[in-house]
């Protein structure tokens, strides 16, 4: 399941509406919610800003772009699904690579300034 699939479906729980009322609500079907949640299909623009707006989120926090609901933060990153890692597929020697790589990369573009 997509991360937007998963967040549609748990706004729709906490707000204790069916897959029918909320077809209603945003003028589709059931069975259209039922393939977003399931993400067979995507909603369009038009779609996305529905959903945002009946569930009072932004289309960012649909999309998985930020994990506050309500945020509008443009610099926004993209969150990893639940439980993935990006140094999950890789080898020893390549986890330990992109491990060496972050840190290089932290130091040289850190925030902080240096001394």
């Amino acid at each position: 399941m997509s991360v937007l699939g998963q967040r549609i479906r748990r706004l729709r729980h906490r707000a204790n509406l069916t897959q029918a009322q909320l077809g209603k609500l945003l003028g589709c079907s059931s069975s259209t919610v039922s393939l977003y949640e399931g993400g067979q299909r995507s909603p369009d623009t038009d779609m996305l800003i529905r959903l945002a707006d009946v569930f009072g989120v932004s289309v960012d926090y649909l999309l998985g772009r930020v994990s506050d609901p309500t945020s509008k933060d443009s610099q926004s990153q993209l969150e990893p699904e639940e439980g993935w890692s990006v140094a999950e597929d890789l080898t020893p020697e390549g986890a330990e690579l992109l491990e060496v790589l972050t840190r290089e990369v932290k130091k040289r573009f850190s925030k902080k300034e240096s001394p």
